[in-house]
């Protein structure tokens, strides 16, 4: 299902450490095999939504890396402004932050990372407004017009 070898024994082994957990809570409703096939499938779509979102990053880290052409400084500069962001998140509520790097980072809709996280879609979205207000403050910028 992922095409990718080397992840299979991972997968695998992420499966039976998911079933073996959910055990006490199979409730007998359905066959033992298709409980297993689900808990594959969903893992299989973490596994996809993972690398989808490690490629986005990849690009966009590229994107953003200053070019051997633009010189040593301002490769320097590029480096000091990522440490000040990455403090700066760093220092931030944990519930603030994850909503942020949903939204902002992995570019998620409101929807999908209040799915993902688990938290109401107006919940998620004060705490990135919040975050992004304290980044900003920290950071000396302005904040983005909405």
């Amino acid at each position: 299902m992922i095409g990718n070898s080397a992840a299979v024994d991972d997968l695998v082994q992420d499966v039976f450490i998911r079933a073996f957990t959910a055990l006490p809570r199979f409730r007998g409703d359905a066959l033992l095999i298709n409980w297993l096939y689900t808990i594959t499938a969903n893992q299989v779509r973490n596994w996809w939504d993972s690398q989808r979102r490690q490629q986005r990053r990849e690009e966009i880290a590229t994107r953003e890396t200053p070019d051997e052409a633009e010189g040593p400084g301002a490769q320097v500069e590029t480096r000091e402004h990522l440490a000040r962001l990455y403090a700066a998140l760093g220092a931030l509520p944990d519930l603030w932050r994850e909503a942020f790097v949903a939204r902002a980072i992995e570019g998620m809709s409101l929807l999908e990372a209040s799915e993902a996280l688990g938290r109401p879609v107006s919940t998620v979205s004060y705490h990135a407004r919040r975050a992004e207000q304290a980044l900003c403050a920290a950071l000396g910028v302005a904040p983005a017009e909405q």
